[in-house]
């Protein structure tokens, strides 16, 4: 029937009943509209019997059967590759279902006649005979209603499939970046420490009581998509006091948070990379050491976060990461997994010099 595995298609896909009643009663309204239009302009009277009781039971009847025809959409479904087979039966089924839910219309209107006392129930059966033509007729036109609703149904499903699959790719994606993230970090840490094991082994031994429990946070903890500004500030101070311990006095650090940013949510591990550069340009390369800015505050419906030093500034190469592998790339990569086009990632030259960047999110803050 199908080289589709059912598990590929989307699960539970079926029409639900709002969308159904909604879609088949806007339609009946259209095609009520125009015949009572049509009459209008021709100067006929409007038979309310046909223009728009008909309709709306005709109409309503494949909103009924709309169900079935899903069912059948998934059990022939239809794609490349899949051969002839589907197209045959679902033509088949038109055939079958098309005559059975012209007949259906016909009989509901004829027993809404009679319990209206506008038809002898006697005279039911003949009534029906009448309609034989009409029946035949209709058949035809409600073959294409059949596949109508067939490739509704089916441009509702391969969306939804599109939907699950772009949020698994995202999630596929943003695990690797995190799998990417915990080891770099880890040896960029201990490298801090095998260069104070040389200077000042006295500190190193201080160092690596800290990093024990910085890196029981990074690599023990399980990693959440978002976290409160709160805790990622917290897991980046245990990173700068162990920088603080290297650089002494050469590292300077400025935090600014606005009121009430503390507890919106940011990507967990957002701001450590962005610092890391700062350190790497900035401080460690200067006997002078430089000054690291971090700033977070509210723009409207949007967090804005800034890691910002007075550095030398970097080159285009180093602002992506291309050095490394990681860096200012892998945190565009990390923001766009997670809020598509409603984050920005922005590198600025501050008027004095050295380097800003500047992260811009959603507004979520933690319940």
């Amino acid at each position: 029937m199908s080289t589709t595995p059912a598990a590929t298609r989307p699960a539970g896909a079926t029409f639900r009943a709002y969308e159904v009643a909604l879609l088949s009663g806007l339609v009946a309204l259209v095609f009520s509209a125009q015949g009572v239009t049509t009459a209008l302009v021709q100067g006929r009277e409007i038979s309310w019997q046909w223009n728009v009781v008909h309709e709306l039971i005709y109409f309503g009847l494949w909103g009924a059967f709309a169900p079935i025809v899903a069912r059948l959409a998934r059990a022939f479904w239809i794609e490349p590759g899949a051969g002839p087979k589907p197209w045959l039966a679902h033509l088949g089924f038109a055939l079958l279902i098309a005559p059975v839910q012209v007949s259906a219309t016909y009989v509901v209107h004829a027993l809404g006649l009679v319990g209206f006392g506008l038809l002898e129930p006697s005279r039911l059966t003949e009534w029906l005979g009448g309609q034989t033509l009409s029946i035949v007729i209709m058949s035809f036109t409600g073959m294409l209603y059949y596949w109508v609703i067939l490739g509704i149904y089916y441009a509702a499903a391969y969306r939804r499939l599109y939907l699950v699959q772009r949020a698994e790719t995202a999630e596929a994606s943003l695990d690797a970046l995190r799998a990417q993230l915990k080891p770099h970090f880890l040896f960029n840490t201990l490298n801090s420490v095998s260069v104070l094991a040389e200077e000042n082994p006295p500190a190193a031994r201080s160092v690596l009581l800290r990093l024990s429990d910085l890196l029981r946070t990074v690599l023990h903890h399980e990693p959440r998509r978002l976290v409160p500004l709160a805790d990622e500030l917290a897991t980046l101070e245990g990173y700068l006091e162990i920088q603080r311990v290297r650089f002494e006095e050469r590292l300077r650090v400025s935090i600014e948070v606005e009121p009430g940013c503390r507890s919106a949510l940011v990507p967990w591990l957002v701001l450590q990379p962005l610092v890391e550069n700062a350190v790497r340009y900035a401080v460690e390369p200067r006997a002078a050491g430089g000054t690291v800015a971090i700033r977070a505050s509210r723009v409207d419906d949007r967090l804005r976060l800034s890691v910002e030093d007075d550095g030398p500034g970097m080159a285009a190469d180093e602002l992506l990461g291309e050095g490394d592998g990681v860096g200012l790339a892998n945190t565009r990569a990390r923001l766009a997994s997670l809020f598509g086009d409603r984050q920005a990632l922005r590198l600025e030259t501050p008027p004095g010099g050295g380097a800003r960047v500047v992260i811009e999110l959603p507004w979520r803050e933690a319940s």
